[in-house]
């Protein structure tokens, strides 16, 4: 047995939450993180609990079974719904079907509404239980659902694509640790009160459907907190998130607080910015931990429409996500590394097997090269580069990747920013991210195209134009006329989808307050 130290600290979530605080997972894209971000603030009031945490776990069973065809009330015969004749199953087949029930009118029309609100990013997953809805109001927003075996017909709310981290986010917003970054919470937490919470008719609807279920039975109950969740709200806290809370507040109140944008619009591109921030958070962290030279820690943007054999800056983006994941890759096993000398230097004896997530990241103690056998060899006096070795050999048979590459991928994809597939995946802004970007730094606008690029290369890392590159390592691998191309597409994307306009050949005037400004 190892003497102290917790169990399981060296499986890869262990190893990834150690790093990144935060525990990014493959499985939670923007639309999981937005949705647990916004289910918690919602149960929560939007206020910061005094007691205990109210769970995000929302079911909505009766509304997402019009909404998405599929009967999440099956196997449910308790009781009765809509009228004493029928059962919460029966309920839940005629919704999904989109019939009318006795006193209902047009709910076929209303199913056809709400399946144009379902987030097609979540259609990924081929199971209903963990499709949402794109955030529009608070009337519809559920938690992922799943059964618990193949053979039952009961769905419950769990934690599947949901990890946690929109918890933790929803602590940072309602109560942040950094002092300068509480007006900036308060000011985006007011924006998306009001937003989620504005009149629309879809609020009645979903009232009325979950009304008609019979009261005190399992499927309507507010769900229980868990120990996980505590200790996701409690994460919020950690001064590892500090410069995360900072960006993150400031972010979403000039994503939220922005004039001439809708409520859907505005609460669309909080679901991006959430996103970008954590995928920034990771990265920012490897850098940190593999000190990473100050010129390379960037990720380059292109938007050429060149083909790939003669368009350096897509090249050069290839390359600063291929060497990004490389980055992360070498922060897990550093960390790991770490982690191992630090048991071995602590412990009189360390049982490995306890402190890794299963057996077969040791392999066979009959195998001279198994991961258990270089530990043995090693002894509590072994340098770092040793345990480096190791960890390498480690990560290279274990999912260590789950919670920082591949984390960190789908959440590029989620929002627009990571196209293409294989080793030629590269780095770009879709319209919609433009629209997040130009929204999160709405507080500053307008501004020039120049000072735009400037700015988005300070808060996220991203590097669009020439000048921006000038301090990095592209200076000297990319031609200065190549960049500044990309930059002129960027701006013409921008000005299509009405983000900013030209002033002259040489300016370009981006921001939500552009069609004032010049009308002056």
């Amino acid at each position: 047995m190892a003497h102290g130290g917790s169990a399981q600290e060296l499986a890869p979530g262990a190893i990834a939450e150690h790093l990144f605080c935060l525990e990014p997972d493959r499985d939670e894209r923007a639309p999981q993180l937005c949705a647990e971000t916004l289910l918690t603030l919602a149960a929560n009031q939007y206020l910061a609990p005094s007691g205990d945490l109210a769970s995000p776990k929302r079911q909505l069973f009766a509304l997402r079974s019009l909404a998405t065809g599929k009967n999440f009330l099956g196997g449910r015969q308790d009781g009765h719904a809509a009228d004493e004749q029928t059962t919460p199953e029966q309920y839940g087949a005629m919704l999904a079907r989109g019939s009318d029930i006795r006193g209902s009118a047009n709910l076929g029309k209303a199913q056809l509404a709400l399946q144009g609100l379902i987030d097609p990013d979540t259609q990924r997953a081929q199971q209903p239980g963990a499709w949402l809805l794109r955030p529009f109001h608070e009337s519809l927003l559920w938690y992922d659902a799943r059964k618990p075996s193949p053979s039952r017909r009961e769905y419950t709310v769990r934690k599947v694509y949901m990890r946690g981290s929109g918890i933790t986010f929803a602590r940072i917003l309602l109560d942040p640790r950094p002092e300068d970054a509480r007006a900036s919470a308060q000011a985006a937490v007011l924006a998306i009160r009001e937003a989620l919470t504005a009149p629309t008719p879809v609020a009645e609807i979903s009232r009325k459907l979950e009304g008609a279920l019979p009261i005190g039975q399992a499927y309507n109950r507010p769900p229980s907190l868990e120990d996980d969740e505590r200790a996701a709200w409690e994460r919020g806290s950690d001064p590892r998130l500090d410069d995360l809370a900072r960006a993150l507040c400031k972010h979403a109140e000039g994503v939220m607080t922005q004039e001439g944008s809708s409520a859907p619009a505005r609460l669309w591109q909080l679901r991006s910015v959430l996103a970008l921030d954590l995928a920034c958070h990771t990265l920012r962290t490897a850098w940190n931990v593999t000190n990473t030279p100050v010129g390379e820690r960037y990720l380059l943007l292109s938007f050429s429409s060149a083909p790939r054999a003669t368009d350096p800056v897509r090249k050069k983006s290839e390359d600063s996500y291929r060497i990004a994941r490389i980055k992360l890759s070498d922060a897990i096993v550093r960390t790991l590394a770490s982690r191992m000398q630090e048991l071995a230097q602590r412990l009189p004896r360390v049982d490995w097997a306890t402190h890794f997530q299963t057996g077969s990241t040791l392999g066979n103690t009959g195998d001279p090269d198994s991961i258990s056998n270089q530990l043995r060899s090693l002894g509590n006096r072994a340098d770092i580069e040793s345990y480096l070795q190791v960890a390498r050999n480690a990560v290279e048979v274990a999912d260590y990747s789950r919670g920082a590459e591949n984390g960190f991928r789908v959440l590029l994809e989620s929002v627009g920013c990571l196209v293409g597939t294989g080793i030629y995946r590269y780095l770009t802004a879709s319209p919609d991210l433009l629209a997040t970007l130009v929204g999160a730094l709405s507080q500053d606008m307008p501004m020039t195209s120049r000072e735009f690029f400037a700015a988005v290369r300070r808060e996220w890392g991203l590097i669009i134009n020439q000048e921006s590159a000038s301090a990095t390592s592209l200076a000297k691998e990319l031609d200065g006329a190549g960049l500044e191309y990309n930059a002129r597409r960027a701006e013409k994307l921008m000005g299509d989808a009405g983000l900013a306009v030209g002033l002259s050949d040489r300016t370009t005037l981006v921001g939500e307050r552009v069609a004032r400004e010049t009308n002056k």
